[in-house]
Formats: structure tokens, sequence, C-alpha cells
């Protein structure tokens, strides 16, 4: 394993690469994540290893598994390192290959300008959960294979189907003519306990402020309330779609 120096021009391309994500590559943080990519089998072209983190990264198999393999100084490190706390395990992997959805049935999820790297993939996360069929993302949706998006996903944006920069209206003419239905979440709509959506269903689910935009509102054949108590007024975007993604499981189980 070659050892990165402080100052070669390696470490200040890495440092130009972890701040802005170039196209086709994906930074991924993390000792577990990491672990859990190569169970999945990701390809790791390039692995990068705090000097104290080595003996875990051979241990588990990491550096074995990588195409090329580094050691950073701790210090260095620390300071290259997206995250506070980092695990001394960094990879750069590559953008999967843009998915297709087809609407054959089950739910997938449409984010309509959600724009918090973390909450896209906190949901992407539970979509792969609860058994989802994909994540259609908007225009001006946050990056999924952002750092932050990538970690908040548990490493599922790396292989679960996500559609990119997807209009809701084709969308919408997709799963009528499949029989199926949209549904928004929203205040005052049917109760989450009556909640029988036709499948194939997708769930469309807005910003962190202002929520779904009218336009996308007036495109749903519904709305879904979910009932809350002592007074709180919302769910966060992400908190949401894992109650509805669950409740709708649950239906399609007979629970």
């Amino acid at each position: 394993m070659e050892r990165l120096g402080r100052h070669g021009t390696r470490l200040r391309d890495l440092r130009q690469r972890v701040r802005e994500r170039r196209p086709g590559e994906v930074v991924v943080d993390g000792r577990r994540l990491i672990a859990d990519l190569v169970r999945w089998r990701v390809p790791l072209p390039e692995l990068y290893v705090a000097t104290g983190a080595i003996e875990a990264a051979v241990r588990e198999g990491l550096v074995a598994a990588a195409g090329n393999a580094w050691e950073v100084p701790d210090g260095v490190f620390h300071q290259l390192a997206p995250t506070h706390s980092p695990q001394g395990v960094l990879a750069i992997v590559g953008e999967p290959e843009p998915k297709e959805w087809a609407a054959e049935g089950g739910i997938a999820v449409y984010l309509d300008g959600v724009q918090e790297p973390g909450n896209v993939g906190a949901i992407i996360r539970s979509a792969a959960a609860l058994g989802a069929a994909a994540v259609l993302l908007s225009p001006g949706c946050a990056d999924p294979f952002h750092w932050s998006a990538v970690r908040a996903s548990a490493g599922n944006a790396l292989r679960f189907p996500i559609v990119r920069t997807v209009s809701l209206v084709p969308v919408v003419s997709t799963v009528h003519a499949a029989g199926g239905e949209t549904w928004a979440s929203g205040d005052g709509g049917t109760q989450l306990s009556t909640w029988r959506p036709r499948q194939p269903t997708v769930l469309l689910l807005g910003s962190e402020g202002r929520g779904l935009g009218p336009e996308s509102r007036a495109m749903a054949d519904g709305e879904v309330t979910i009932p809350l108590d002592n007074d709180v007024e919302s769910l966060n975007v992400a908190v949401a779609a894992g109650v509805l993604l669950e409740w709708y499981r649950r239906q399609r189980a007979g629970v």
C-alpha cells in the first residue's frame, strides 16, 4: 500500500474531489459503509485508509477488495474526510448507471424538490428496506450521490433504482395507464388507517419547507394523512416516507 505524502499532487487532487463531486464519481466515507459495499460486490477502484485504521481495513477485507489502496497519515485523513468523526476509510467509486422505471406494481416514491441530501438518502434507505420499486427525483432535488446522501442511505443509493430529473407529468401518465394511482402526503386527506391505494402506486412527497407544490398536488388522485399527536404539526419528509411505506407494505401483506 503506497503512502500519500502530505503535499503530493494526488492528495491535493483528492481533496478537491472530496469537496466537489466529479461527474461519474461518488465519495463514500466510513469503514462500515464500505464494508457493506464490498459485501454487495460494488467495485472499489480507489481506497484511502488512515494509518490507524489499516489493521481493521485489512482484517475486514477492504484493502484486498480495492483496485488501488493508499495509506493516509491520520492527521491528514481527518482534514480530508467530509464527516466530523471519520472512521479512517474513504473510497471513491463509480456512479451507478442511470435507471429506468416502469409502473409494474408496488409503490414508487416521487420527491418534488427535496433539497437536503440527508433527507434524500434517508428516503432511499427506507424505500429499499420497505420494498418500494424506485425513488424518482424531480428536477431540483438534491444529488442522491452526494457523500451525505450516500451515507444517509446506508449505501443503498449505489444499488437501489433511482431515476433522476424526471417530470411528474409522464410519471402520472404511466401509472394511470397501468391502472394505478398517485397519492400525495398531506393534511385533511384520507386517514392512514383507511388508505387502500390501487397498484401500482406513486407516493408524492414535497420539499422540507413548502411541502408538495400546488401543481404537483393537483395531479395527485388523492391525499393521505398521517395522524399526529401532542400538537405536532408535521413530520420530517424522510420520517413521513417511512411511515407511509411501512403502512403500504403491511396492507399488501394483509397484516
